[in-house]
């Protein structure tokens, strides 16, 4: 199974997204655009998994929820990762020191059971669409879209599964942690 550790969202935020998906889409030519029930925060991916490795990953998302508060993170700006003429489109999240701490115990969890630590800097975004053709310009189009500032409680880290079932792309929590 694909995995990655997430950071689920209530409905009132994917209802929001979806909000912010649509204005894209309406200026948009083309383009893969994530489906409502599949926005989420990802806090690392981590692809194929067999049962020891999902174990060792339920015990990274006990350590890390271990003594760590709820927090809140906001929703604050588009922006765009280039592939050629195709986008990736995102929202992204406000800088924030909790988020960036869960981050890093998560990183030294995996570490000390054994994964390389990502090489990239995280870059927290929400994946609106893939390979999306803008119609206009970004900055243009940025402009016109309603950008209110969403904030949402962070109560849990999760493990989720990306699978595909009936033809569509499905992100299945696996195992899920409250924080304590």
């Amino acid at each position: 199974m694909r995995a990655f550790f997430a950071i689920e969202f209530p409905e009132s935020i994917k209802e929001y997204l979806n909000q912010l998906q649509m204005s894209i889409k309406e200026k948009s030519i083309s383009g893969n655009f994530t489906r409502k029930e599949n926005f989420h925060l990802t806090l690392r991916f981590i692809g194929e998994i067999n049962n020891n490795e999902f174990i060792k990953f339920k015990e990274s998302i006990d350590e890390i929820a271990l003594n760590q508060k709820d927090f809140h993170l906001t929703i604050n700006k588009l922006g765009y990762f280039s592939r050629g003429n195709k986008k990736i489109v995102w929202a992204g999240i406000q800088p924030d020191e909790m988020l960036n701490q869960l981050y890093s115990k998560l990183e030294r969890s995996l570490e000390y059971k054994g994964y390389k630590a990502e090489e990239k800097k995280y870059v927290p975004h929400i994946t609106i669409g893939r390979e999306i053709v803008l119609a206009e310009e970004f900055n243009k189009i940025e402009q016109t879209v309603n950008m209110d500032k969403a904030v949402l409680t962070v109560k849990k880290v999760s493990l989720m599964e990306s699978a595909r079932l009936n033809g569509e792309l499905k992100y299945i929590p696996l195992y899920s942690k409250e924080f304590s």
